[in-house]
């Protein structure tokens, strides 16, 4: 296993906040139930970015992950892999998977994971991204033009730091959609959601809930108990599935 350098560990400046080393920042959760309610992800998942396992974390309770394989470039990270998402060649010693569900590092990083998350995956790909990644700059034009994103769920602002004097927390001056790539859509949405309407929503880390009640609304969206928005022949599969646990469950 080898490990290749993507950001040279160090601080720099942008305007008035500090970026973290290897642009790491650890997703909220309600990052991820927020896309559950909208896209069902199933089967085999894979988290090329894992970081603190956030999202991970949470897709292991998710009834419908069968197995889910991670990476981190950063060695200290708990993974199953430390390469490059970057590099083509890293893609090819990931396992198979349906899904990517991921929150990458952004700048010039992001543009070159996705696509080769977008060619790894059988189903789609789901990444939390500046929601400026729809620019179409040269990194990323064509094959925007090429694969438009079945979804955008546009996302309140999270403060994901505190300022260079650390006095308070601080967002970037643009928001975070999640950028859903589902290969078997025939059709593409815009979604906004304000803060008011999320499920555990929270502004910056120091609000966060605990990671039982993050796992706890996952259970509730798989089971119906928060409301979904899938398709309806993704709904109606859903609902089979359900069915099937319930009753699996009172026989047991």
């Amino acid at each position: 296993m080898t490990v290749t350098p993507l950001l040279t560990p160090q601080t720099t400046v942008i305007e008035t906040v500090s970026r973290h080393p290897l642009n790491f920042y650890e997703s909220p959760s309600w990052f991820t139930t927020e896309l559950l309610r909208y896209v069902r992800l199933s089967g085999v998942i894979g988290e090329p970015c894992v970081g603190m396992g956030a999202i991970a974390s949470l897709l292991n309770v998710w009834p419908y992950t069968e197995h889910i394989w991670t990476n981190d470039i950063d060695p200290n990270k708990q993974a199953h892999f430390h390469y490059d998402a970057t590099l083509t060649e890293s893609w090819a010693k990931f396992p198979e998977c349906d899904w990517i569900c991921t929150n990458p590092p952004y700048a010039e990083f992001a543009s070159p994971i996705i696509k080769n998350a977008y060619h790894k995956a059988r189903v789609g790909v789901a990444a939390f991204l500046l929601t400026s990644f729809l620019e179409p700059c040269d990194d990323r034009a064509e094959f925007l033009q090429q694969h438009l994103p079945s979804l955008v769920l546009t996302l309140p602002r999270f403060c994901f730091r505190k300022d260079k004097r650390g006095t308070r927390w601080a967002t970037d001056n643009i928001t975070i959609s999640c950028f859903v790539w589902d290969k078997r859509a025939t059709t593409q949405r815009i979604i906004v959601r304000p803060k008011s309407q999320i499920v555990g929503f929270y502004k910056n880390p120091e609000q966060a809930i605990s990671q039982e009640r993050a796992e706890e609304i996952v259970r509730a969206i798989a089971y119906g108990e928060v409301s979904t928005n899938y398709s309806t022949s993704s709904a109606a599969s859903t609902k089979q599935k359900i069915l099937t646990q319930v009753a699996q469950r009172a026989n047991f």
